[in-house]
């Protein structure tokens, strides 16, 4: 007598599923083919310290609590946030590299490869958290070309560097207060025709001596070496040269500029800080920093209240 199958005839389900297996598995292999091969960005801290031999002062994670259309002073607003800590995680390795007690030691550089790198955001906040030490600080613009600084304090740029190298304008003019009291910052000026020949004069020289006596720190936004030459000079003069390299932006080939600086140019004391890093989960004794609204361990980064602080006010309204 004929008799039932125990299992259907159709469809094998060991079949099926291998054959799922199989094609999931080759086009995950395709996909890691095709992102290895179109990967051209440097994306986070490993990769950037395998690529450069110069020292790395540290990474910025990125900030995305606000839009910003352009650069601003944001370590006042929120003191206790991963951000600011990164930037006093850099001033301490800024002791190491130039010294605080070291009297000839006060004028610091930040430049990149091109615009949109985010080193007129790395120029403020840094300076920005060296004056919060109790230093003297002065931030200038000698990016001629694209001034960003006045931009970021609401001033107007009728008047600045490009005024001071000319004689027209006295330093004592151009040099504007900001909301933490021991910082200044002088703006680009007027932008000139000829910023190169300004930035190459001898004239530099002289300014750059009388804010010396003036200030503790000078930090100069210089202009993206990739883009122009101008601002090599300007790295060659200073104590201490800052390379900024942006996560999921720069692209690998930039640090070719940064050997060319320290081997072809003479830049000493070159270093590297990563800026709009994604993946700073924790760091430094298992404490890990909230970012979008959580806090957790020591630090926070915003002031939104919390469940339980909000739970305890609710029964202190009961009783």
């Amino acid at each position: 007598k004929p008799t039932l199958p125990g299992v259907p005839i159709s469809p094998v389900h060991t079949m099926v599923y291998s054959i799922a297996f199989l094609v999931g598995f080759f086009l995950a292999l395709l996909l890691i083919i095709f992102k290895y091969f179109i990967h051209n960005t440097i994306n986070n801290l490993g990769e950037l310290q395998k690529l450069v031999r110069a020292p790395i002062l540290g990474s910025i994670p990125l900030y995305e609590l606000e839009k910003m259309n352009f650069s601003r002073l944001v370590i006042d607003k929120n003191p206790k946030s991963t951000l600011s800590e990164s930037f006093r995680s850099i001033r301490t390795n800024l002791e190491f590299m130039i010294g605080y007690t070291v009297k000839n030691k006060k004028f610091i550089s930040v430049t990149s490869t091109v615009s949109g790198e985010g080193k007129t955001f790395i120029a403020l906040n840094l300076a920005g958290i060296i004056a919060y030490s109790g230093q003297k600080v002065v931030v200038i613009d000698l990016d001629m070309r694209k001034p960003k600084i006045h931009l970021s304090f609401d001033t107007p740029n009728d008047k600045g560097m490009s005024t001071i190298l000319i004689n027209k304008n006295t330093i004592e003019e151009c040099v504007f207060k900001t909301q933490i009291p021991t910082l200044d910052f002088i703006p680009s000026g007027p932008i000139p025709p000829n910023p190169s020949e300004l930035i190459l004069s001898s004239e530099l020289d002289v300014v750059l001596k009388k804010l010396g006596k003036l200030y503790d720190f000078v930090v100069i936004d210089t202009p993206p070496v990739g883009l122009v030459t101008d601002g090599i000079m300007v790295l060659r003069k200073v104590d201490l040269p800052i390379y900024v390299v942006r996560a999921e932006y720069s692209k690998i080939g930039y640090e070719r500029n940064i050997y060319d600086l320290v081997n072809k140019f003479g830049c000493r004391n070159l270093s590297v800080i990563l800026n709009g890093f994604r993946n700073l989960s924790g760091y430094g004794y298992g404490y890990k920093y909230g970012y979008y609204g959580k806090s957790y361990g020591y630090y926070s980064d915003d002031k939104k209240t919390s469940i339980k602080s909000l739970w305890e006010r609710l029964n202190k309204k009961k009783k």
